[in-house]
């Protein structure tokens, strides 16, 4: 069993806090995706389990065993890395082949690791080969390949497609995701890329600042954000998010999106600040009855994606953008994810509607307000 637990895991450097108590618990053979932006403290915490790096506080345990005291060699992870990190001047069976002499495992045992590996990751014809021969999609397996030789408890992933382009990045994440699951194999993902996160992890834990934001599945993180930050940070586009006006109007209380007032079938709750919709909630107003928020404005600009176009739209109101430096209006305009046949054009005025149940709703301190909430 290869259970990873972070207990109050503290990281200080001089006088920076990079994480101030962090508490996980990865369960055995889970792909968990540790997911934020540049500078929050998932790639530390990686390194602190590996062993890189001392944690200042709490406890780190892998299969019920505390690590703190230990070496990174004594820990029993492999770790795969964003630059690749192979030896140039050794082979790919030499690169695949050096863990497993540090080791001073059997030439034997060697052999079938290594071979096994690369059956495994399709490099038996590039074993001759040496790193600058290979493509980068080649050189990201073989350095899959020197964790798998390894069989680790846990292997640890630090955004190791980075350096892939686009069209490599979705055929490696198939395939690590694949490989995963036959293997069986506890593993921790760090990407700030979210659509990696969605597309790979069984759970995924959203942070900022070194602070957990929310812990849960792809489609509970995106359903279900716990906060303004999440729901800003996951989907593509992301949410969008407004403070709206709200009063009380005849017929129960309404907001202002958009130029006009909207009182939602579902009513507004007590205690809400902010507002949310996803793009994919959104579509050109069709007079349609179930449509009860509606929101006027200008076409900015339209990305044609083939099946799909996002139409960004100028409406007027204060968007909120929870990701830079914490809650605040900005002048980004509102995202609406159509898959009809109509395509307007930027610079026309178009209406958008949507249902109320469609509507998220955040309190002052953006925190999600529940139903009943």
């Amino acid at each position: 069993m290869a259970e990873v637990e972070f207990s109050n895991v503290q990281k200080v450097f001089g006088d920076r806090t990079v994480i101030p108590g962090f508490d996980l618990q990865v369960r055995d053979g889970e792909l968990l995706v540790l997911l934020g932006p540049s500078g929050c403290g998932k790639s530390t915490l990686l390194r602190l389990l590996a062993g890189l790096e001392p944690a200042t506080g709490g406890a780190i345990r892998i299969g019920g065993r505390a690590v703190d005291a230990l070496g990174p060699g004594a820990r029993n992870v492999a770790m795969v890395f964003q630059n690749y990190a192979l030896y140039p001047h050794k082979t790919v069976r030499g690169n695949l082949e050096f863990p497993l002499h540090m080791r001073a495992l059997r030439r034997s045992e060697r052999e079938r690791r290594v071979l096994e590996a690369a059956r495994v990751l399709g490099l038996e014809e590039l074993l001759d080969k040496r790193p600058a021969e290979l493509s980068g999609g080649q050189r990201q397996r073989v350095a899959m390949g020197r964790a798998i030789v390894r069989e680790p408890d846990v292997f640890l992933m630090d955004e190791p497609l980075s350096n892939l382009d686009a069209r490599l990045r979705v055929q490696i994440r198939a395939e690590i995701a694949a490989l995963q699951r036959r293997l069986g194999v506890t593993t921790l993902y760090v990407t700030h890329d979210q659509v990696e996160a969605m597309t790979l992890g069984d759970r995924v834990a959203v942070l900022r600042d070194g602070v957990m934001q929310q812990l849960g599945t792809p489609a509970d993180l995106y359903r279900n954000p716990e906060n303004l930050f999440v729901a800003g940070f996951l989907g593509s586009p992301p949410m969008n998010l407004f403070e709206p006006g709200i009063e009380v109007r005849a017929g129960g209380r309404a907001l202002r999106l958009g130029g006009r007032w909207n009182t939602p079938a579902r009513g507004i709750p007590e205690r809400a600040r902010y507002a949310g919709l996803r793009p994919e909630d959104l579509d050109l107003d069709s007079g349609s009855s179930d449509r009860d928020v509606r929101l006027q404005g200008l076409v900015r600009a339209v990305e044609v994606l083939g099946h799909e176009r996002i139409v960004y739209v100028d409406t007027g109101d204060r968007v909120v953008d929870a990701l830079p430096g914490g809650i605040g209006p900005t002048e980004g305009a509102v995202a609406a994810r159509l898959s009809g046949t109509a395509t307007p054009e930027p610079g026309q005025t178009v209406t958008l509607a949507t249902k109320s149940d469609s509507l998220y709703w955040f309190d002052e301190q953006g925190r999600a307000i529940r139903a009943g909430g």
